[in-house]
């Protein structure tokens, strides 16, 4: 039931959609598969905007989230209030990895479709047609040449595996770090050479044409992030200015002494006599 509802949904426009893009750009399998993973990031720029402004909204809220952490103790307690800093400030912490979880169905079913696509055998290419929509153009495209740029889009290439792992490590590179505290700095660090390393180690096993998707998808997060977030180590402002929310929306946390700005000076309360006097202590003034 779900292998059914997984190949209607998604497998089997996907494959037909790189048939077409195929017939499209002169037979070029490895020119689909590019064209494709552009279109997938334009369709998906809505949602990088919104994962934009969650960054930049959780960026705002962060002194807040530190002044938390140093108020309570009890992880507990101190996890629901920074939840409820969260809450108060429209921040959906889920919200920046969003495009990042729509990634996986689709390169899951690219997986299958190179596999398809690219039958090795004529069993294989029996099964394809099981997918493929009554369409002419679609129907004599079939065989699809495997080959672009000298490489076998159906078997891994160690050259695309480098590949997969320099572009994902310099996409972390442009992305903004939000972090609440050292703690968390320091594993999202960690997590910037981790990941790069377990993608190629994936791409190990992954046909090339995966690959080639995946060095695509990372080059233009590239171009994306220094749009949006800016490259300061070149000095490179952001084009899409996205303002953060101010400090006088995030209300204070809950039991703290100040609720104004912390180089709001104390004033003394006055009275009908001057500043912190009484009429008595003024009667003992008088000469």
């Amino acid at each position: 039931m779900i292998g059914d509802v997984f190949d209607t949904v998604l497998l089997n426009p996907l494959i037909n959609f790189l048939v077409v893009l195929n017939v499209l750009l002169f037979g070029s399998f490895g020119l689909a598969i590019i064209a494709f993973t552009i279109i997938v990031r334009l369709a998906t720029y809505p949602l990088q905007i919104r994962q934009l402004h969650q960054t930049r909204a959780m960026q705002g809220i962060q002194p807040r989230v530190q002044e938390i952490n140093k108020k309570y103790n009890d992880p507990k307690r101190r996890q629901e209030e920074i939840m409820k800093a969260y809450r108060e400030s429209g921040v959906n912490p889920l919200g920046c990895i969003g495009p990042m979880l729509l990634q996986f169905p689709i390169l899951i079913a690219l997986f299958v479709s190179i596999r398809k696509v690219l039958p090795e055998s004529p069993e294989a290419l029996e099964a394809l047609n099981g997918h493929l929509y009554k369409w002419d153009f679609v129907q004599h495209a079939i065989p699809i040449s495997e080959s672009f740029l000298g490489m076998d889009l159906r078997a891994p290439n160690y050259i695309m595996v480098a590949l997969v792992g320099l572009t994902s490590w310099a996409q972390t590179k442009t992305t903004v770090v939000v972090a609440t505290d050292e703690r968390a700095r320091a594993q999202q660090q960690m997590m910037a050479y981790m990941m790069p390393l377990m993608f190629a180690f994936f791409a190990l096993s992954f046909p090339s044409g995966v690959s080639l998707y995946w060095v695509v998808n990372s080059i233009v997060g590239i171009g994306f992030n220094i749009v949006t977030y800016g490259f300061p180590a070149l000095k490179i402002d952001p084009l899409i200015k996205v303002r953060a929310p101010a400090p006088a929306a995030v209300a204070p946390v809950v039991g703290s002494t100040r609720a104004g700005p912390p180089d709001e000076p104390v004033r003394e309360p006055r009275t009908a006599n001057g500043p912190g006097r009484s009429k008595r202590q003024n009667r003992r003034r008088r000469p």
